[in-house]
């Protein structure tokens, strides 16, 4: 399963899984992923879930910002909407999340190659 890592200077300090459809990040008691940082709007940003059209039990995720004051940073870039992928790092206020997506590589589990003796 997917998840978020915070991180203070590269150590992992929290994790997150993404269960849910949609996780909401920022700095109200109301979001999934609170963020006590006064640079952080209410409701940040969040985390979209969805299935993917071509590879049936598998989830593409999006990370989107919820027109905040100072903006997401994905990867040292500013983004309205962007899909994550494994080990990109996401940057709201001053904190700091890696996403993680360890799920197995489906294409690889459709055939298992026998050899003859």
């Amino acid at each position: 399963m997917a998840h978020i890592e915070l991180l203070v200077e590269d150590v992992i300090i929290n994790k997150w899984d993404l269960e849910e459809e949609v996780v909401i990040l920022g700095r109200s008691k109301d979001c999934d992923i609170q963020i006590d940082d006064q640079s952080v709007s209410s409701k940040h940003a969040r985390v979209v879930a969805e299935e993917d059209e071509f590879l049936q039990g598998n989830r593409n995720y999006y990370l989107e910002d919820l027109k905040s004051t100072n903006g997401t940073e994905l990867n040292d870039h500013l983004i309205a909407k962007q899909k994550l992928v494994d080990g990109d790092l996401i940057k709201i206020g001053f904190t700091q999340f890696r996403f993680i997506e360890n799920s197995t590589d489906l294409l690889d589990q459709t055939a298992v190659i026998l050899q003859n003796d």
